[in-house]
């Protein structure tokens, strides 16, 4: 029983989107003009037709836009930008690359392996993580009180 009021609901619910749909009429408020415009062409507006194979052929590129390396010259402009673009492109790839798959010269990943080799190695014998006379106390010449008298010691 159910189901048929669940398919008599739907359907009326359709029914209902179409009737509601049809009952709209979208209205303008736009002043309608039924003139077709109309233009003259003049015959001095009219530049006459290549003839030649030298009208044809384009001294002068139309639309041009500069890449910025030369305003009045195209293919000078054309040109530069290509090599500091296949230049620019390249050197930065390629430094990129060699940055990235040098070999650790400089031995910073062996430091740092071994400086948590050391900790581990303080760390069984119950030492503590930094001596406290890493530097011999007799080698270190500190200055004595009175020459710290007037001294502001900011820690």
């Amino acid at each position: 029983m159910a189901v048929f009021l669940r398919r008599s609901a739907l359907y009326r619910a359709f029914n209902l989107n179409k009737s509601l749909r049809l009952s709209c009429v979208n209205i303008s408020t736009t002043k309608k003009n039924k003139e077709v415009p109309s233009t003259t062409i003049s015959d001095t507006g009219v530049s006459k037709p290549p003839v030649t194979a030298a009208d044809f052929a384009d001294t002068k590129p139309r639309y041009w836009m500069s890449y910025g390396y030369s305003e009045t010259d195209y293919t000078m402009d054309r040109d530069y930008h290509h090599l500091v673009m296949f230049f620019g492109v390249t050197f930065m790839l390629g430094l990129g690359f060699i940055m990235m798959y040098i070999p650790d010269f400089r031995d910073l990943d062996w430091t740092e392996r071994e400086a948590y080799l050391r900790l581990e190695r303080r760390e069984k014998l119950g030492l503590p993580k930094i001596d406290r006379n890493l530097v011999d106390p007799s080698r270190l010449t500190l200055p004595s009180e009175e020459e710290l008298e007037g001294v502001e010691i900011i820690l």
